[in-house]
């Protein structure tokens, strides 16, 4: 198989898969504010971060692991690849089954720590206790993905996401609807079809179709160790976007109230689709850099990660002319309150920029964590996701008034951007003396 087939054979069905796990909160968000109102939407955006660290603590154990999964098998060690795989699905068991304790017990605390307002504590806190009540399987869908795709199966990572977006869908309206759950029954909708995702995905172990298989793990000196150091960059890669609303949601909430959280946190919803789309690419082309490191073949891992850049800037430009000329509309869907639609629209159309600038970025953070270059792959996303982000949401109004609020991640993106290129171009010129 060409280079490029291949390319295209990982990549596709991982937006695929990646996009219908950033649906999983649109649908939560349609059914929600046409179901609940805007204080629902508001509601489920206070608890994105708790749900995003949930999220991002996981997939740093998965893409860890799956990265030297992939190194391994481009190396022949399948015995070793089996063992990161097994560790890596014990670990993010055990903190899923911890996350979930935490919010059960103490929903009402963790909401008012996000900063749910006094109006906002119940539903934030029902909907956060609700969700996570599905941790193992909100994780282990991502997790089993993620493997079956490294295995050399990415159709099937396709379709068991695929399966449960629609029974989520089916779910959702059901329970809140018909039923009339409210927001209890959007969270546990996303539960069910995680749930059914899960046991498509397991079928991949369950009947041999690849390498690796579900064994007891043997002790390895070091390997949490490894996984987690590996897979340390996604993590701070995945908490770009909580950390990103909870400073919007700051200046919003004291700039223009309520309604200013209900229209960011549509926003918040289209945000998540969009950027599963450039990490989708990123994770589709992970076990291909892997594996091409693990050969030692050069040529193959400069093609696969130029490819990634050209394919992505390509998606970010579209995705921005979509938003321009349906932007409206899209957003309507969620909430046809006019107010919500103007706020939400004005905001996408300079936000949205960014968005050409975080798909390269996104790439950089992956094509260096897969290369096991960890301490660049740290560097970016730290940036990315941490620093920049929150110096320049906070700086940009500050200097320039509020109406240069959208602008912040604009400039913390293409600051970073320069960054890694430079850091790059580095790192090339070292490695040929």
């Amino acid at each position: 198989m060409s280079d490029k087939k291949q390319f295209y054979r990982f990549v596709i069905p991982s937006i695929g898969s990646m996009l219908v796990t950033g649906l999983y909160f649109v649908v939560d968000g349609i059914f929600v504010g046409r179901g609940v109102g805007t204080n629902g939407l508001a509601a489920v955006n206070i608890a994105v971060p708790f749900i995003s660290l949930l999220t991002a603590i996981s997939m740093m154990i998965t893409m860890g692991g799956a990265t030297l999964t992939s190194i391994s098998f481009g190396k022949g060690e399948n015995k070793k690849a089996n063992n990161y795989f097994n560790t890596s699905l014990l670990l993010v068991l055990l903190f899923s089954l911890g996350m979930t304790a935490i919010s059960v017990l103490f929903p009402t605390q963790l909401v008012k720590f996000l900063g749910a307002s006094n109006m906002l504590i119940e539903s934030t806190a029902t909907y956060l206790k609700y969700y996570v009540i599905f941790g193992i399987f909100l994780c282990g869908s991502s997790t089993l993905s993620a493997f079956v795709r490294n295995d050399g199966n990415p159709q099937l990572a396709f379709w068991g996401m695929i399966i449960g977006a629609i029974s989520n869908v089916f779910f959702d309206w059901l329970f809140i609807f018909p039923l009339q759950m409210g927001i209890k029954g959007a969270a546990i909708a996303s539960g069910l079809g995680q749930i059914l995702a899960c046991i498509v995905l397991s079928a991949h172990f369950m009947c041999r179709k690849g390498v690796l298989k579900i064994e007891t793990i043997a002790r390895e000196k070091g390997i949490i160790t490894q996984i987690i150091k590996a897979g340390i960059p996604e993590f701070v890669t995945q908490m770009s976007q909580p950390v990103t609303i909870l400073c919007y949601n700051n200046i919003v909430l004291n700039t223009f109230g309520e309604i200013g959280v209900s229209a960011f946190s549509v926003i918040s919803y289209i945000i998540v689709v969009i950027l599963a789309v450039f990490i989708g690419l990123a994770q589709g082309i992970q076990p291909l850099l892997s594996r091409s490191i693990g050969e030692g073949n050069r040529e193959k891992e400069n093609f696969f990660f130029q490819k990634g850049l050209q394919f992505n800037i390509l998606l970010s430009c579209i995705i921005y002319l979509i938003m321009l000329i349906f932007g409206k509309a899209i957003i309507s869907i969620f909430n046809n309150d006019a107010e919500l639609i103007k706020t939400a629209y004005n905001c996408i159309i300079i936000y949205g920029i960014s968005f050409i600038f975080a798909s390269v970025n996104i790439v950089y953070t992956t094509y260096n964590l897969a290369t096991k270059n960890t301490k660049v792959a740290m560097m970016i996303a730290v940036l990315r996701s941490f620093i920049c982000n929150s110096i320049f949401i906070f700086l940009m109004p500050a200097l320039f008034g509020i109406n240069m609020v959208w602008t912040g991640m604009i400039v913390a993106e293409l600051v970073v951007m320069i960054i890694a290129i430079t850091q790059n171009k580095k790192s090339k010129e070292a490695s040929l003396i």
